[in-house]
């Protein structure tokens, strides 16, 4: 029965991002974002009960890839596309969503790219065998807390630069950084842990840290800075890393 366990928490993250897409469409992008999140803790936890469990599987690999495309690929891509029909509502009284023109039925249908990108995401992490230690590009989970948490700003509406965030520019050019980051090269830290060293695991606990900071200071939508802050340490761990090669060699 044990092997069963990871599968469970598994397909529970894939109904959390059901959910998620349920609320996207009823127009609440709040509780939307709060099911990714919880899409995200089931993301992390049958990983970790897997191999906690020895109960690491082929069968699990390809379940949790497919339950990533719904949760971290078409769920928030719907939350992106409410925001789009937000944004063309406050930027045209003549929008309407019944019947929207050739522009804007393309601007809206962009923000599926981000499940296009997260399956191309996906695919290429299940035959990368690089991908065990660390990840090449933003994980498709970080790239929708990224994406949610923007919808978590937005509905404050108490922030100066909550106006810009729901100008069609914006957002399109926010949705091509995301997918760009999502197929990108760049190497990103895993929070994987082999063990609780400090040694180790130095730079996940600063992460986790500051994370925990930020979200004191923020609150919920302080997981926008987090997974900046995620990406700009592994920017920097990644250009430290080649040259610290170079000068053992």
């Amino acid at each position: 029965m044990k092997r069963h366990i990871p599968n469970f928490i598994t397909i529970l993250g894939l109904i959390a991002g059901c959910i998620s897409i349920a609320y996207s469409t009823g127009g609440d992008i709040k509780l939307a974002g709060i099911f990714i999140l919880v899409a995200a803790v089931f993301d992390f936890t049958d990983g970790w009960v897997a191999r906690r469990l020895n109960s690491v599987s082929e069968f699990g690999k390809q379940l949790d890839s497919l339950s990533d495309v719904i949760s971290f690929g078409v769920a928030p891509s719907f939350i992106l596309y409410k925001l789009m029909v937000f944004s063309l509502v406050e930027g045209s009284t003549r929008f309407n969503i019944a019947e929207p023109g050739l522009i804007q039925i393309i601007i809206l249908s962009s923000s599926f790219l981000v499940a296009v990108f997260a399956a191309l995401r996906l695919a290429r992490f299940n035959i990368d065998d690089s991908q065990k230690l660390s990840f090449s590009g933003l994980p498709t989970p970080g790239a929708a807390m990224l994406i949610a948490s923007l919808g978590f700003i937005i509905d404050q509406r108490d922030l100066s630069f909550e106006p810009i965030l729901l100008k069609t520019w914006f957002l399109i050019l926010f949705l091509a950084v995301v997918c760009w980051l999502m197929v990108s090269g760049i190497r990103m830290f895993s929070m994987k842990f082999k063990n609780y060293s400090l040694k180790d695991n130095m730079l996940r606990y600063v992460f986790l840290l500051l994370s925990v900071v930020l979200i004191i200071i923020f609150g919920i939508p302080g997981i926008f800075p987090v997974i900046l802050l995620y990406i700009l340490l592994s920017l920097l761990t990644s250009r430290m890393q080649p040259a610290s090669a170079a000068s053992k060699s």
